[in-house]
């Protein structure tokens, strides 16, 4: 009865201390293969059949798909640009200029990679085929809870918030270096605990 006992034991222990190596290695080693830009932040090698063995951990783990090489590249931001952590509850200006693609997406998802719905006849997310834009073909979106004129992208609720920045059949991309494009600056306008 002993003999088994150890066994269970040394079985659980390992099991348990594998399984915590593990979420840490995942944790540790997310920035393996990213590119910066301000609050942007990519892995355009994500979705490629040669991904690090880490990429490839992390999107089984949240269950999201990624874009393949050939069709875009992702960039995410949970920081504004001063460095600040972005919350639903704030509000905040996205502005500038998007590298060349065909088309684009912003969209708000929660820390878990959920998509944020806004709520009834609110849209989830913004399209670059339906953006108004600037004479000089720049652009401005408010994002946050509260109804603004222009482009708007609705969130909901309180806690933290990640914006999703995608680029379809764009010509960006890891071998054409990612971190040489110039994307749109994020910043605070108000926030309620502020």
């Amino acid at each position: 009865m002993r003999f088994i006992f150890l066994v269970l034991l040394a079985l659980s222990i390992a099991l348990g201390l594998g399984g915590w190596s593990a979420h840490w290695a995942l944790d540790q080693s997310a920035e393996i293969g990213t590119v910066t830009i301000g609050p942007w932040v990519a892995n355009p090698s994500a979705g490629a059949p040669d991904a690090d063995p880490y990429s490839k951990a992390r999107l089984a783990k949240i269950g999201n798909l990624t874009l393949g090489l050939g069709e875009g590249v992702q960039f995410t931001a949970d920081r504004d640009a001063a460095g600040r952590p972005l919350r639903r509850e704030c509000q905040y200006r996205l502005a500038g200029q998007t590298p060349a693609a065909r088309v684009w997406t912003i969209a708000p998802y929660s820390q878990e990679g959920r998509l944020i719905q806004p709520g009834s006849g609110r849209v989830a997310w913004l399209t670059s085929n339906n953006l108004m834009r600037a004479e000089d073909n720049s652009f401005a979106i408010a994002v946050g809870p509260r109804a603004r004129a222009g482009n708007w992208l609705a969130t909901a609720g309180t806690g933290p918030l990640v914006l999703s920045l995608s680029l379809y059949d764009t010509p960006v991309s890891a071998a054409s270096g990612v971190a040489n494009v110039e994307l749109p600056e994020l910043t605070l306008e108000s926030c309620p605990d502020a």
